[in-house]
């Protein structure tokens, strides 16, 4: 009698990463255009002498602070895709724990700030699109915070294989699209002013 073989396990679609792109790229597509309004708006204020945002109503340090934040951020999200690759449970635990830490951290700042800014929602129309831009950057930001936190409870419950490494890549391509966004914003909104 010959042995039979067991054919190989089928490989699992990769649905949620995919998922994941198409979000995160729906997610850029929401920025560009409130970026846009925000930018274009700047540029008829000034082309007219106006006043965007009130001498020293800006300031760099707060947004810097939550630059080095989001890219702190990075290095711990890879290092989870990479624990996760490598069924090493500790590292996973430490890095979406990190991870989640600085998406605390960073909202916390970003809070922070916004009462430290101390102009009204309606103050005018630059003060308006400050608000709804880090204000949705921040909800995204909770979002992947969430996720994570979630990925974390699941890998404690000991589903952190290689067969489950679709859902930390799929974290980490909406945890860097969020980052990506946050560097337009500080750059255009935080630097430029």
């Amino acid at each position: 009698m010959s042995e039979m073989i067991s054919p190989p396990l089928p490989s699992r679609p990769r649905t949620l990463v995919t998922g994941a792109v198409l979000g995160s790229i729906a997610s850029v597509m929401f920025f560009a255009g409130l970026l846009a309004i925000y930018f274009s708006m700047r540029a008829d204020a000034i082309a007219w002498g106006s006043e965007w945002f009130p001498e020293g109503a800006i300031q760099l340090v707060p947004g810097g602070m939550n630059m080095a934040t989001m890219s702190l951020s990075v290095i711990t999200m890879a290092w989870a895709v990479r624990s996760v690759s490598l069924n090493d449970r500790i590292h996973t635990y430490l890095a979406l724990g990190l991870t989640a830490l600085l998406g605390v951290a960073m909202i916390n700042q970003t809070v922070f700030y916004l009462n430290d800014i101390g102009l009204p929602v309606d103050y005018s129309k630059a003060s308006t699109l400050l608000f709804t831009i880090v204000g949705a950057h921040m909800i995204m930001v909770a979002i992947g915070v969430i996720w994570s936190l979630l990925l974390l409870v699941r890998a404690f419950g000991g589903q952190d294989t290689r067969r489950h490494q679709d859902l930390v890549s799929a974290l980490s391509i909406y945890w860097y699209a969020g980052v990506v966004i946050y560097s337009i914003i500080w750059i255009g909104i935080y630097i430029a002013k």
